[in-house]
């Protein structure tokens, strides 16, 4: 039905375990499908999702028209190959920089390769996902979230706005054809909250509430409670693990965190040692050029460096069967966000500059997703000449 307007695909519809995921819904209508069961969770996440699920097929594609002697399993496999790479790319070159800051970035060598393989894979490292940055240090984005959620259309212009609570668990509204885009274009125009102790009540009174409840839970809670159960020691000690001084009383953190913060503390907990995790380092004045404080850029920084260096088939490796050749390598050092959004979406004209970031005239222009910007990757860089046509 998409196509017959013109539009891309959608993800598949959940036609098993039907409600498992999503609620609230309506006859006939439902659920999305995709590899993480967390699709659903609320809209923009299932945005997401479909982007990647279109830059997958658009891949796919496109190795199927020049290996056409390749049967289903052989472009599915090196699809999945090349989108894995793209997002391990646009992660370290562009998203990682954001958060952290350039500097926290050269300090543990986060920075992808301009060209050549990466030779820092050792069978030494641990690429598993730690405690502390599962249980707290990357759920910080629970701090960026506003009380809405945009719409806006190609041309940048708001449509209107939606209230987070509203959508969450239920992504009914992308069934509308062709409003896909306008929450794509919210996603690049929309500002964020700031990054500080204030989490929205959208998440923090009605967290998954049912259409006439008038409360649901509550995602600060969550996250204080997750980390308590999983054993993720306190703030102070990942303060002193990252190197910085160990409080010694709650007037240490003067400076650290907001004064009214540090004061709050001091009538909830006993001892300076108890204050969680996830909710001071929120709470930590950010580094230059970072949108995150000392302990969390730490934390979060110290786990992508294991992820690069514990993983065998990190995309810029060299020597193993998965290894991309160097012309391929080429290609996808090309590709950025922006790249991925002009191409999924159904008539995006523009992008920001830096896409992960609010456009402005002046520091980040929109540009035209045509130009010299957003560079193409050449897929015929993996045109199959071993192939015998006869």
């Amino acid at each position: 039905m998409y196509a017959e307007l013109g539009l891309k695909d959608l993800l598949p519809m959940k036609m098993v375990e039907k409600d498992v995921g999503c609620m609230a819904r309506p006859r006939n209508v439902y659920c999305f499908d995709a590899g993480d069961e967390r699709v659903n969770e609320q809209l923009m996440l299932t945005v997401m999702h479909t982007l990647w699920m279109r830059e997958h097929n658009r891949v796919a594609d496109t190795l199927a028209h020049i290996n056409p002697h390749w049967d289903d399993e052989t472009i599915y496999q090196e699809a999945r190959h090349i989108v894995a790479a793209e997002i391990q790319h646009i992660t370290y070159n562009e998203f990682l920089p954001m958060v952290v800051g350039r500097d926290i970035v050269a300090k543990y060598k986060l920075e992808p390769l301009k060209h050549g393989y990466y030779d820092g894979y050792s069978t030494k490292v641990n690429a598993g996902i730690r405690a502390a940055f599962q249980s707290a240090a990357f759920r910080f984005g629970h701090s960026l979230l506003p009380d809405v959620i945009e719409r806006y259309n190609k041309f940048h212009e708001k449509i209107d706005s939606i209230r987070v609570s509203t959508v969450l668990r239920q992504p009914y509204n992308l069934y509308k054809p062709g409003i896909v885009d306008s929450f794509i274009h919210g996603l690049i125009n929309q500002k964020a909250n700031a990054m500080d102790p204030e989490v929205t009540t959208e998440v923090t009174n009605h967290l998954f509430e049912k259409p006439g409840d008038g409360f649901g839970m509550d995602l600060a809670a969550m996250n204080v409670q997750r980390a308590r159960e999983h054993g993720v020691p306190g703030y102070n000690k990942y303060r002193e693990y990252c190197g910085m001084p160990r409080s010694r009383n709650f007037w240490d953190l003067i400076g650290v965190l907001p004064n009214k913060t540090v004061h709050r503390y001091s009538q909830i907990y006993r001892h300076v040692d108890d204050i969680d995790l996830w909710s001071a380092a929120i709470s930590e004045y950010p580094l230059p050029g970072a949108i995150l404080g000392p302990t969390l850029s730490c934390l979060i920084a110290e786990q992508f460096a294991n992820l690069r260096r514990g993983d065998r088939f990190w995309y810029e490796n060299p020597g193993w069967p998965s290894s991309f050749t160097p012309e391929q390598l080429t290609e996808i050092r090309k590709v950025k966000v922006g790249r991925i959004v002009c191409d999924n979406s159904d008539d995006t004209i523009t992008v920001p500059l830096n896409t992960f970031m609010q456009g402005d005239h002046v520091h980040n222009p929109f540009v035209e997703c045509n130009s010299h910007h957003f560079p193409h990757m050449d897929l015929t860089k993996w045109q199959d000449t071993s192939y015998d046509k006869k």
